[in-house]
Formats: C-alpha cells, sequence, structure tokens
C-alpha cells in the first residue's frame, strides 16, 4: 500500500492509516511504499511519520513539466524502479497493490503490476482527482497512464465516484466507491474543551477555498446577531487562514471567533464532543469524515448539499442541509438549532444511529476486502473485472 499525502490528520490520511491497522488486525499482511528522493538509488526501510516500518523507493516522473527532460530521467531510473519494485513484490508475495490519493508516480506501480500481473487498486480521495483540470500536460499524461493501469479505481462516495468519471471516462467501466467509515473504538468519551466557555459551533476544516469558511463566517455574523452569546470555534490550518481571519475582523465577530489552526486528531474530538453545534460549509465535498465524527458524539449538524454528504445525512431527519454559499439559509438552520436543543437531540440521536448501523470501519474493510479479492481473480484470469460477485457489498458498485 502506499499513500501520496500521508502527512498531517486530515480525513485522507486517517482513512489510510485505520484501512492498514485494520487489514493488519484481520490477519492479513500490509506493505507500506513511499516515494524516495531521486539521490537515492536503493530501496530503504524507515519509520513514517506515524511510527510504521515502511519502504521507501526512488520514483522520479517529471521535471518541471519537460518532457524532454523527464523522459531521460525515467529511462535512466526505471530499470532500478522495475528491479527494486519487483524484488520486493517477490519477495514478500504481494497480491495486491493499493495505491491513494492519486499521483504521477503511480505509473511505476502500474508498469510493475502489469508485468508481474498484480493487480493495482487506486484509491481516489478527492482533491488528488481536482488537481487534474489544473495539471500540467505531462502530469496529466502520467495520471491517466497510472488509471489506465489499475485494475479497479475505488472513490469514496457515489458522487465522487462520478466525479472520477467524468474526468477519466475511459476508466468509468473500473470505478466503485467505498464510503469511507469510522473506527469507534479509536473515539475516546466525551469531555470538556479547555479554552472555550460557553456554547459553541465547531467547524473542523483545511482552510481553502472549496471548503467554504468564508460562507460560515457571514452566516455566523447572522447567528451572532440574535445569539450574541455564542461562539465560533475554527479548527484547521492552509492558505486561505489569513484571509478568513480579516474577513471575520471585517464582520465584526472576531472577537466571538476563535482560530485554533491545526490539531491532532485526539485533541480534535474534545471539540466535537463539547460543541453546541457543528457545521460543515464545503463547496466541494467528496464525503465528509468530520461528519461521522459530529454524529457519533451526537451532535446537531447543519452542512451543504454537495458532494458526498447527501449519501451521510437525510436533510430533515439527522441533519439540516443548505445549498452551499448561502449565508442567509446556513444562519438560519443555525439559529433554528441552537434555539430548539430538542430538535438538535434528535438529530443527533438519529445521526448515530446512522453511523452506527452504515459506517462502522469494520464493514467498509469488508468492502476493500471485495474489490481486493475481485481484481486478484481477474488478475488470476489474465482478464478485466466484470462484476463484484453476490456477496459483495451493495456499497459497491461494477
Amino acid at each position: 500500500m502506499t499513500c501520496s499525502n500521508d502527512a498531517g490528520h486530515g480525513g485522507v490520511q486517517v482513512v489510510f492509516r485505520d484501512l492498514v491497522r485494520s487489514l493488519e488486525r484481520d490477519g492479513r499482511r500490509v506493505y507500506l511504499l513511499y516515494q524516495d528522493s531521486t539521490t537515492r538509488l536503493r530501496l530503504r526501510q524507515a519509520v513514517n511519520g506515524w511510527g510504521r516500518l515502511a519502504f521507501y523507493c526512488p520514483l522520479p516522473t517529471m521535471i518541471k513539466d519537460s518532457l524532454l527532460l523527464s523522459l531521460p530521467l525515467t529511462l535512466v531510473y526505471l530499470p532500478l524502479v522495475v528491479f527494486h519494485l519487483a524484488r520486493l513484490i517477490r519477495r514478500h508475495k504481494i497480491d495486491v497493490i493499493n495505491a491513494h490519493y492519486l499521483a504521477e508516480y503511480f505509473v511505476h506501480l502500474a508498469l510493475v503490476a502489469r508485468l508481474l500481473r498484480v493487480p493495482l487498486i487506486i484509491s481516489v480521495h478527492g482533491a488528488d482527482v481536482d488537481q487534474y483540470a489544473s495539471a500540467r500536460p505531462v502530469q496529466r499524461l502520467l495520471l491517466r497512464l497510472a488509471m489506465r493501469g489499475a485494475q479497479r479505481i475505488v472513490a469514496c462516495s457515489s458522487a465522487m465516484a462520478d466525479e472520477t468519471a467524468r474526468v477519466f471516462p475511459s476508466a468509468r467501466a473500473k470505478i466503485t466507491h467505498v464510503h469511507n467509515g469510522l473506527v469507534l473504538d479509536d473515539v475516546p468519551a466525551p469531555r470538556t474543551a479547555g479554552g472555550v466557555s460557553g456554547p459553541f459551533v465547531l467547524s473542523v476544516a483545511r482552510q481553502v477555498t472549496k471548503k467554504g469558511t468564508d460562507t460560515l463566517l457571514c452566516a455566523f455574523a447572522l447567528v451572532h446577531h440574535d445569539v450574541p452569546d455564542v461562539m465560533l470555534v475554527v479548527i484547521g490550518d492552509g492558505p486561505e487562514l489569513g484571509k478568513n481571519r480579516a474577513l471575520a475582523e471585517t464582520l465584526g465577530i472576531a472577537h466571538r471567533v476563535q482560530f485554533l489552526g491545526d490539531r491532532t486528531r485526539d485533541e480534535t474530538l474534545v471539540f466535537f464532543s463539547a460543541c453546541s453545534l457543528f457545521v460543515l460549509p464545503s463547496r466541494v465535498e467528496p464525503f465528509g469524515l468530520v461528519l461521522l465524527e459530529a454524529a457519533c458524539y451526537k451532535r446537531p449538524i447543519v452542512a451543504t448539499a454537495v458532494g458526498g454528504i447527501p449519501e451521510i445525512l437525510t436533510d430533515g431527519v439527522n441533519a439540516f442541509l443548505v445549498p452551499p454559499d448561502d449565508p442567509a439559509a446556513m444562519a438560519d438552520k443555525m439559529k433554528t438549532l441552537l434555539a430548539n436543543p430538542r430538535l438538535g437531540d434528535r438529530f443527533g440521536t438519529s445521526a448515530h444511529a446512522s453511523v452506527l448501523a452504515r459506517f462502522r470501519w469494520d464493514d467498509r474493510v469488508r468492502d476493500y476486502v471485495a474489490v481486493y479479492e475481485d481484481a486478484e481473480r481477474a488478475a488470476r484470469h489474465s482478464r478485466r473485472p466484470r462484476g463484484l460477485g453476490h456477496a459483495a457489498s451493495p456499497y459497491l458498485r461494477p
């Protein structure tokens, strides 16, 4: 398994680490592979950012969007990369390669997978597919080749699967989806959030344009007018953080907004358990793992009806879903839930029940294993998968 974005505490990292650990708990051997510096010529072992022994291999793909420079680099390194990866796969009897968060270096895995007839599964999570639109020509070529070499492509929601098929139409027949899930054993008991006094609204998101924190700030300015004692706590770092701080000043709510920056997952879960209301104001959202975490603590939720969010929550049943970029609609639903604790409790209880019934991580691991086993059978018979069989999860679609 590999993940091109395995640093930090975001949804991609949580899903990848939970999948690795769950597979190992089920008795499967998992080996991690990461891209190494091109100054190294040998496959090496080292401890990754979360304390796991992993393999590191030089996997060069491109130099400054120059085909003329990238081609000789690839030709020089290619025999070395193929040698290292083939030896690793054969030595450890690897049955399936699962690459998370689409990246150019996956093209090396696709080549070796094809040579050794080992199935390659590429898991896409959202921003990795979004980057294709702004990618340079050489990058686009490498991403298309990697997707072409995959036996199966797994998206984190049905909406994300549709978006992936739109971006990579030639891969449509190989795309399926497996929802993310929550490891309930890892969710600590509710605790008081230090540093915040009184009721507060919580939002947890990377501070980038697509997460819509600016919309939330405009909505909170309307809420604050009618509910002056409530605070807004925003957790997450990113390039838009400074701009959002300035917007809070402009709106006159800076004294009621706390930007806490990046926090570890355990630190963040404390705020989930203590908030009065959770809001996810995304313009684009492939899935929304934070919604499961809020629901696990039975928090009332206001979110936008975009991407995979309606696959998790139902408007008026276990949350309020509003259009993106609509501060007035968002503020109206926030005020409704803050003024009606009984309705918030009902929404929170219903969302919690949905998590227990539909989004347990153990079930999602079984879905992933179904994809792996199907791809492995297809590779053994030297043909592409035609479906996942009668035992497949209903979340999987051929």
